[in-house]
């Protein structure tokens, strides 16, 4: 009887645990509002993108609001996928163009492109606070009236929320 009420305190224990890290992992306060996309190349083509956030909450990251805006049929992206998350490699917009027969289909607008042998990289600022790096001597660019700091954190680790602005350019290291 013993080993019976020992075994049964253990599954009890086992099933309060999970509940609670079921409840601790939840899906985060639900948001509302728009966040910014801009995609600059230095070279004169600036595109801006606005995202609605509902269905978004504060546990997502600014790569999920770039996933559903893919599937949407807005944005385009590539990278490569590693211990941290997506590095970028190209960036940019979906638009109204024809298929290699001539019939209309969207297509990738690719406005940012990694060039590894040109020392040419995607890099991103942003205006959210939790994601601004501080070092002296960063790199900023102003926005919208706003100065926005380099990312700390890559795109698959930023954070969601209204009026976040997403900064997308090149950075050269030659």
């Amino acid at each position: 009887m013993k080993k019976f009420f020992k075994a049964a305190a253990i599954v009890l224990c086992a099933a309060l645990m999970f509940a609670v890290l079921i409840g601790c992992g939840g899906s985060g306060k639900a948001l509302d509002g728009t966040m910014t996309f801009v995609i600059d190349d230095k070279a004169g083509t600036v595109k801006t993108v606005k995202a609605e956030l509902d269905g978004f909450t504060d546990a997502d990251s600014v790569m999920d609001v770039v996933e559903k805006l893919a599937e949407d049929k807005v944005l385009c992206y590539s990278g490569t996928k590693g211990v941290y998350g997506v590095m970028l490699t190209a960036f940019g917009v979906i638009e109204d163009g024809t298929d290699w027969e001539g019939n209309p289909a969207k297509v990738d607008n690719y406005i940012l492109k990694e060039d590894q042998s040109a020392g040419k990289y995607l890099y991103i600022y942003t205006n959210v606070e939790k994601d601004k790096n501080d070092y002296e001597g960063m790199t900023t660019v102003e926005y919208g009236g706003q100065t926005l700091a380099e990312s700390i954190n890559g795109i698959s680790s930023m954070s969601v929320e209204d009026g976040a602005v997403i900064y997308i350019t090149y950075i050269v290291y030659a």
